[in-house]
């Protein structure tokens, strides 16, 4: 499997991306803990208050390390996991469960042109309405 169906295969999995989530977040606390000198359930506080953007103030990075993570952690819901969760849901909403699979589509084409064959060399002409 490629990247790019990797990712389609993270993205269209509520699982997967719940999982890469909780990954993510606990080794953005795990980092910060550790440039911070603070406990890790603190840091995993603060790291849930940061990525749901609700940044009550009452933690906050005061080292140079602390605050790259700070903006990596803000930076990737933001950019990646917000957007990602949202296309999942989008997708479910949208997808028309009556559309024919490429599989289907193939085979039609196939019976089509066997037809179209068929209908040359037996010398009927094909018919068309207009």
């Amino acid at each position: 499997m490629n990247k790019p169906e990797r990712f389609v295969q993270l993205v269209n999995s509520p699982k997967l991306l719940t999982i890469f989530s909780l990954v993510f977040l606990f080794l953005e606390s795990g980092i910060y803990a550790m440039f911070e000198k603070k406990n890790f359930l603190d840091s995993l506080w603060w790291a849930l208050i940061t990525a749901t953007t609700v940044g009550y103030g009452d933690s906050y990075p005061s080292t140079t390390g602390g605050r790259f993570v700070a903006v990596s952690l803000v930076l990737g819901m933001i950019l990646f996991l917000i957007p990602m969760i949202t296309a999942s849901i989008a997708s479910k909403l949208i997808v028309n469960r009556d559309a024919f699979t490429h599989e289907e589509q193939e085979d039609m084409k196939r019976v089509l042109n066997e037809i179209h064959r068929h209908q040359i060399e037996s010398g009927k002409p094909a018919v068309r309405d207009k």
